[in-house]
């Protein structure tokens, strides 16, 4: 404000004086001030392309950290640490030349600035010289002009670059801004419902055409439909893809080709579809995590239910019976990961909480394999009630399981043979060779009990 009164009032004088003793030099400062306008606008068009390039590079430079680092377990996990590291080293050199080229611009306009003002002012200076020298000014109306003429500049420079700083600025706040208004409008619906607008309730998810893999493929041209009121299993080898393939649904793992649709919309793998898609996909697999506490504190961590409710739900599903033995039931204390539990009631635990959070869309990824028969007979029952109501996809080798699915995708030499258990028996010959290297586990097993 101090700058811009200054400025006026300087302008002020100098239109005054010059008007007065030397009526022609106003041209001079006008010049001037249209010489910047027609340079800024020369610019301007590449001056917003910079911008933008610059505004994308440092979003996605933003998800790209969040999803390295919310995903470090698997990528090191998986040995993609160095892909990884090198795909981000490459997305820092983007970032680091659009900033230099967004520097480069501002240089440029700079450049225009104090081309056009400094060399307002020498002109100035001139034409005061030559009149001085002709007569028409005294050496004291020459220095009174000049330095009015040299100081509007000055504060004209320190004004316009501001405004202009402003101006590039103005695209980088609206797009903060409109972040935050999406967070607001976030918080607001997240007290009315689960799932976020952008995510319809999930009646039906369809693969089509599917391939995934890291340098090379896993799985290729799978076709899948995944419905409410079956249980789907999916089944192969160790290291055909089956992991792989469940990123892929929960958005974790770009597809090599192909494409997820569910309910007219198309499966994304942004952060921000990622995490509207949590809202309505579960993954749980071998070895959860309880945190320390109660057993209710943990089904209650996640749930929209209270607790008699919550118990309700799991009377219903034939879940925790084994609560009632404890001295306090549900108020139990697990310990650190559910230390003071048998690995078989951890599993119910963890499952629980994974139906208590209400989403649309199950994987369980071998939850019952390290547990005994027991525990998972009653999950695996759990799993079949929750198909009637969520979609569910196992992820088993088991026999039983294969069983009691309606419908199995197995995974051999990159192909998805699909179908129910008696069929894949029938068909497959990789299928019917893993169901007897399970059966001679079993009773490999028998014999050593």
């Amino acid at each position: 404000m101090p700058t811009l009164i200054k400025l006026s009032l300087t302008g002020l004088l100098l239109i005054i004086f010059i008007i007065i003793w030397q009526p022609l030099a106003i041209f001079i400062p006008f010049l001037s001030i249209i010489l910047i306008g027609l340079g800024m606008m020369a610019l301007a068009k590449h001056g917003d392309k910079e911008n933008a390039r610059y505004i994308n590079s440092f979003v996605h430079m933003g998800e790209r950290f969040l999803d390295d680092f919310f995903e470090m377990n698997a990528i090191i996990m998986y040995r993609r640490d160095r892909a990884f590291s090198a795909d981000f080293h490459r997305d820092s050199e983007n970032f680091r030349k659009r900033t230099m080229a967004v520097l480069a611009y501002q240089l440029q306009t700079l450049n225009i600035l104090d081309f056009a003002i400094y060399g307002g002012i020498g002109a100035f200076a001139l034409f005061l010289s030559f009149g001085t020298a002709q007569g028409n000014l005294s050496v004291v109306q020459a220095i009174i002009l000049f330095v009015l003429d040299a100081d509007w500049f000055i504060e004209f420079r320190k004004s316009g670059y501001f405004i202009h700083v402003m101006k590039q600025l103005s695209p980088t706040l609206k797009h903060i801004f409109a972040q935050i208004d999406d967070k607001n409008s976030f918080s607001s619906q997240k007290k009315q419902r689960t799932i976020s607008n952008d995510i319809p309730k999930i009646l039906e998810i369809t693969i089509n055409n599917l391939s995934i893999g890291y340098d090379e493929p896993l799985i290729t041209q799978l076709s899948w439909s995944l419905k409410i009121g079956h249980l789907y299993a999916l089944s192969g080898q160790s290291g055909s893809g089956k992991s792989t393939l469940a990123k892929t649904l929960m958005a974790q793992q770009k597809s090599l080709a192909g494409e997820i649709s569910f309910s007219d919309k198309k499966l994304r793998f942004d952060t921000n579809f990622r995490h509207d898609w949590l809202k309505s996909a579960i993954y749980l697999g071998s070895e959860p995590y309880l945190f320390s506490g109660s057993i209710i504190d943990n089904l209650l961590f996640a749930s929209k239910y209270d607790r008699k409710e919550l118990i309700k739900i799991f009377d219903k599903f034939g879940l925790c019976s084994f609560v009632s033995s404890l001295p306090d039931q549900y108020d139990s204390q697990v310990g650190e990961n559910g230390k003071w539990l048998s690995p078989g009631q951890r599993q119910q635990i963890a499952f629980g909480r994974a139906v208590a959070a209400d989403k649309n869309f199950y994987i369980f990824d071998e939850i019952t394999s390290n547990i005994d028969h027991e525990n998972a007979g009653i999950i695996l029952r759990a799993m079949k009630r929750l198909a009637k109501e969520k979609i569910v996809l196992i992820i088993t080798h088991k026999i039983e399981d294969l069983k009691q699915s309606d419908q199995i995708a197995f995974i051999t030499g990159k192909k998805a043979v699909i179908g129910p258990y008696e069929s894949l028996l029938k068909n497959s010959p990789s299928f019917k060779n893993l169901i007897n290297q399970q059966l001679l586990l079993l009773k490999g097993n028998k014999q050593d009990a």
